[in-house]
């Protein structure tokens, strides 16, 4: 018995040992290198990958005194974790702080985390995967030491993240308090979740949610993050969090609160329709390329609440396809970005890419191919990503929803194309520093950049892919 449930939490152990590796490599080799460094980490998280593979092929299964569930939802979840994980990994490899700070084991902490929260089925594992996942968040965005930025930054994160963490258990509490039970499938099958003292604590407990996907009204933290922390932080926390996140929403609202949806659903449409509005607007104003990055994530992500919010089949996997793409999106704008930042110039201004085009060729049309799919402009990902969720909004009746979803992102066009403006027609006398393109970061970059197109040309995987994942979770629940 014992031998199965380690057999079925393997990708977990194998990120907890990982961790306790570098730790000891760390603290008892004082030159080690960071190529060694890397190597392990990637080296672990491909590992935990392929054991997520297998782990498809075990039945589904409630361990830990069903604290923990083992299914092909959660399973799938991982996955794309790890996958995010490995792709933020190979470009985040430029910086020579990384292994000074120790960003790299702090990351990993994020990911398991992210992994625990996939399987969670009882609200005190939930919590436990979620403050794994936020204190690490912490930790990423203070771990520029030497930056003031970095740490305002941080210290507003942490009392904001706080605050919501609070008012997320206090909603647990009243839970609790109502049901008498901690574990997911008793709340479900809980005849109390019709009251008004439910009411309450799920409007306090998607607070929590809202916050951790970085969404209107609780975003704030989103813009002052991204921007101070380093940029292998804010690819990270741009990225792999929001799985989490998902998987939060999903096994919370759709498993355990289901029967309580006309009321959450109302929540998270407010919540992604908001988000869409002010982010894209906010966005305009912005020269700092990583702050308009924010508020251009915090508009996708009110995308992804807004189909979710529709609560069916073809809702949920819109949401999640669109949130795939997303990942998909950012981690290439961020890992460019990287590309022609340096240790001394990490916050890039909208100016700084006048001339890109003439100095770095590649990256100039690479960055060309991230903001015309977040346009939406076919055939590129972001084109099918908003396809599919406004698709859905106007066969779900919401045609209104669709009509401002289409209206913002033409507006949203305007400070994308800006980039493209900036790179390809502006001239300047201090172009970037051209130090070379072929390595490890700038090759991922480049990979990332060109599945935006690929993708686009054939999206029916990742659609089927999303699908048969979400067909299969609302049917077992």
């Amino acid at each position: 018995m014992t031998f199965h449930i380690i057999g079925s939490i393997l990708p977990e152990v194998t990120i907890a040992i990982a961790i306790c590796v570098v730790i000891l490599v760390n603290s008892l080799i004082r030159s080690v290198s960071a190529a060694f460094i890397h190597s392990m980490i990637l080296f672990f998280l491909s590992v935990a990958l392929f054991l997520s593979f297998v782990s498809l092929e075990i039945p589904n299964s409630n361990i830990f005194n069903g604290h923990y569930v083992i299914d092909s939802f959660g399973t799938n979840l991982k996955i794309i974790a790890l996958i995010a994980s490995i792709l933020v990994h190979l470009a985040s490899l430029k910086s020579k702080n990384n292994i000074k700070n120790e960003i790299f084991l702090i990351q990993l902490f994020a990911t398991l985390g992210v992994l625990i929260l996939c399987s969670a089925h009882n609200l005190l594992t939930v919590y436990l995967g979620l403050e794994t996942l936020t204190l690490s968040m912490y930790g990423m965005v203070a771990s520029n030491r030497n930056s003031i930025e970095a740490t305002e930054s941080a210290m507003k994160f942490f009392i904001l993240g706080a605050i919501a963490s609070a008012i997320f258990l206090y909603g647990l509490s009243i839970v609790y308090g109502v049901t008498g039970t901690l574990s997911l499938e008793l709340i479900k099958e809980s005849n109390l979740l019709d009251g008004l003292e439910m009411r309450i604590a799920v409007a306090f407990i998607a607070c929590g949610v809202i916050f951790k996907f970085g969404a209107f009204p609780f975003h704030s933290w989103v813009p002052d993050s991204y921007q101070g922390s380093n940029t292998t932080a804010a690819i990270y926390i741009s990225s792999v969090p929001k799985i989490g996140a998902f998987a939060l929403i999903s096994r919370l609202f759709l498993d355990s609160l289901n029967v309580m949806s006309e009321f959450w659903s109302i929540l998270i449409l407010s919540a992604g329709l908001l988000s869409i509005i002010i982010g894209n607007l906010i966005a305009l104003m912005q020269i700092n390329l990583r702050r308009m990055l924010a508020y251009s994530a915090i508009g996708h992500i009110g995308f992804v609440l807004l189909s979710f919010s529709i609560v069916n089949d073809g809702g949920i996997s819109a949401s999640m396809t669109y949130l795939l793409m997303y990942i998909l999106m950012t981690i290439s704008a961020f890992a460019l970005i990287e590309s022609i930042s340096s240790e001394d110039h990490q916050h890039i201004e909208l100016s700084d890419l006048k001339g890109l085009n003439n100095s770095h060729p590649l990256i100039a049309f690479m960055l060309l191919f991230c903001m015309f799919s977040m346009v939406g402009i076919p055939p590129f990902i972001g084109f099918y990503a908003k396809w599919i969720v406004l698709s859905e909004l106007v066969n779900n009746g919401m045609l209104w929803f669709a009509i401002v979803g289409i209206i913002m992102s033409v507006i949203a066009a305007y400070y994308y194309l800006r980039v493209v403006w900036f790179m390809y027609f502006e001239k300047t006398d201090q172009p970037i520093e051209n130090k070379g393109m072929m390595n490890t970061h700038s090759i991922t970059s480049i990979f990332v950049s060109v599945m935006l197109l690929l993708i686009g040309l054939y999206p029916n995987p990742i659609i089927d892919y999303t699908r048969i994942i979400i067909s299969s979770f609302l049917l077992i629940d």
